[in-house]
Formats: structure tokens, C-alpha cells, sequence
């Protein structure tokens, strides 16, 4: 997958509900990033995670739920690859200069960025019920 297609996928998963005109301003204008999402805050804060805790929460999920998960290098133009077991550790994914992973089912985001500690690393799992909410509107 390339990483407009990237792009365009996670932005319909983990950062539905943010108004479009904040989306044009913070996230997808020139010169910014889809992690803008959450060093704007145009998600709730609290309802994502940043820095150790980011890093805890990727670490802490279950292999299996990374099996088949896939992850990027937007710097790079070599489209989208199948994380490996190496891969899904955060200690390694922090060796990119900057990196967006996500599960398959869309069930969770990591994303480290080029900021370093600045900003981020990021990890994101929407609850269940704002799936559901969002399913019934």
C-alpha cells in the first residue's frame, strides 16, 4: 500500500468525528503530519496516549493482536510492511526516524514521530462503544 492509500485509511479509522475544517488546517495542509490529530488535541485528551505510556501500552498488547499489522516509513517510498515479531516492540520502532503502525482490524495506532520525545511517540486504541456509536449515526 502506498502512503497516500495509508493515509487515507487511517485517517477513516482514528480520526473520524474531528471536523473537517480542523483536519485541513492541522492535519493534512501542507507541511503537517496525521499525528497532528494528536499534538493538537483534536482527539479528547485522554483518550490517546504519549511518550512512556504510549510505549507501555504498545508493548503490553499481545502478539497475536500485532500479527498482520502493518506499518510505514512516510519518509520513505517504499509503501507499507507486515510487522514482524522484532518489529512489534516499541524499543524497535523507535529506531525510525518516524514510523505509523496500525493493526489490521484497526483496533490500535503507534506512531512514533520525527520530533523525537517531543512529540510523541503516540499510541491510540478507540474504545469499542464510539465504534459502535459511530456504526449506528
Amino acid at each position: 500500500m502506498e502512503f497516500s492509500e495509508f493515509k487515507k485509511e487511517w485517517m477513516s479509522h482514528f480520526a473520524k468525528g474531528i471536523p473537517k475544517h480542523k483536519i485541513e488546517k492541522y492535519v493534512i495542509s501542507t507541511g503537517n503530519y496525521i499525528w497532528h490529530v494528536f499534538s493538537w488535541e483534536l482527539l479528547p485528551k485522554g483518550s490517546f496516549l504519549e511518550g512512556d505510556a504510549a510505549r507501555e501500552a504498545f508493548d503490553s498488547l499481545w502478539t497475536y493482536t500485532k500479527e498482520n499489522a502493518v506499518y510505514i516509513e512516510p519518509f520513505e517510498d517504499e509503501g507499507t510492511f507486515s510487522m514482524t515479531q522484532k518489529e512489534a516492540k516499541s524499543e524497535n520502532l523507535d529506531k525510525h526516524v518516524e514510523i505509523y503502525a496500525m493493526a489490521r482490524d484497526h483496533s490500535w495506532t503507534y506512531i512514533k514521530t520525527h520530533e523525537g520525545d517531543l512529540c510523541g511517540p503516540y499510541f491510540y486504541m478507540p474504545k469499542k462503544e464510539e465504534e459502535t456509536e459511530k456504526k449506528g449515526k
